[in-house]
């Protein structure tokens, strides 16, 4: 719902107020792919219509836990299961030829991250399903645009259907965010010219896939009861979506399984490139090292002060120092020989 202004006249002059946006969105199937979009608060009224009807509340209002608790017919335990935030896994219960399903996918806020994954909540009756989030889960845009061209849903089986694909579409799509990502870094990897902080990037990419799978491993399961326990009002097109999407989540974990490959092994790419530069300059450094090292020699023996030390007086005072400081080295070598260290 668009949000407007109302001009409010007072004694202090014409005054602006804004009204608050609606914490709900009610589409009444018309059963021919079209819909109509209807206030909440002509619920009654739809549901004496006989039409499939959908009510997708947002719980970031508190209005829309208000209108969960005046509705009779919803019981505590899938009000709890509605609204609860605590609730942490995807799960599916049946009874009375009612659905409670409890979904992941991911947040669509402009800010969130891939891995930000949240539920998606869905009670479901034959003609009546109620749907509660807290983030932007679904493409509303993408289900007017099905309503407008009248190929949208035209009973229950159909509406969850495009629920469960427009789920796993935001899976899909952060997943190969990701993967963009991790293409450009392995092309900078491949040229042996990655940007410092790539190995830290590729580590949060790491991170992100590894919880993404964790949450999708679940979901596959639920999706498994599903199919296996279903409900008398399941046609045989949804039990056919059903089964798409099972192998949908299945490839979706094998495509996180080869993401999560292929950045383990840029890791190692990096690491490689790094410990090939760490020895480069270790060489060097020894190169340098093994320049000066008799400079400084020379320099040190010549340089000695042979006042106060054992046989300053003989002229073989300086030959006997020098076979000492021989004898020292040779004697250090062997140590490093016996240990193994050359």
């Amino acid at each position: 719902m668009n949000t407007f202004f109302v001009l409010n006249k007072s004694p202090m002059g014409v005054r602006m107020r804004k009204k608050k946006k609606s914490f709900a969105t009610v589409y009444v199937l018309d059963g021919e792919g079209s819909a109509e979009k209807r206030a909440i608060a002509s619920l009654v009224d739809l549901k004496e219509s006989g039409k499939v009807t959908w009510i997708h509340l947002n719980l970031s209002d508190p209005r829309a836990g208000k209108w969960l608790k005046k509705q009779s017919e919803i019981n505590d335990w899938i009000r709890e299961n509605l609204t609860n935030p605590e609730i942490s896994d995807p799960r599916v219960r049946i009874k009375q030829n009612k659905l409670l399903l409890l979904l992941r996918t991911v947040n669509r806020s402009s800010r969130s991250d891939p891995d930000d994954l949240v539920f998606l909540r869905l009670f479901a009756t034959e003609k009546m399903l109620i749907s509660t989030c807290r983030n932007p889960t679904l493409d509303f845009a993408e289900i007017d645009d099905l309503f407008e061209d009248k190929e949208g849903p035209v009973n229950m089986n159909d509406l969850l259907s495009i629920l469960l694909e427009n789920t796993l579409d935001s899976v899909a799509d952060s997943i190969e965010c990701i993967e963009d990502i991790v293409d450009d870094f392995e092309e900078k990897i491949i040229i042996s010219k990655p940007q410092e902080g790539t190995y830290s990037a590729l580590a949060e990419r790491l991170r992100q896939v590894i919880i993404i799978r964790r949450f999708m491993m679940p979901e596959r399961e639920v999706l498994d009861n599903l199919l296996r326990r279903g409900v008398k009002w399941f046609n045989a097109e949804f039990q056919q979506s059903v089964r798409d999407n099972f192998d949908r989540v299945r490839r979706i974990v094998e495509d996180i399984d080869l993401l999560e490959k292929r950045i383990r092994v840029n890791q190692d790419a990096i690491s490689h490139l790094e410990d090939k530069q760490t020895q480069r300059n270790t060489y060097m450094l020894s190169v340098i090292a093994g320049i000066f090292l008799p400079l400084s020699f020379l320099t040190g023996v010549f340089g000695m002060n042979l006042g106060g030390i054992p046989l300053n007086e003989s002229p073989f005072g300086f030959l006997a120092v020098n076979m000492i400081m021989v004898f020292i080295g040779l004697l250090i070598l062997f140590i490093f020989k016996k240990l193994r260290w050359i």
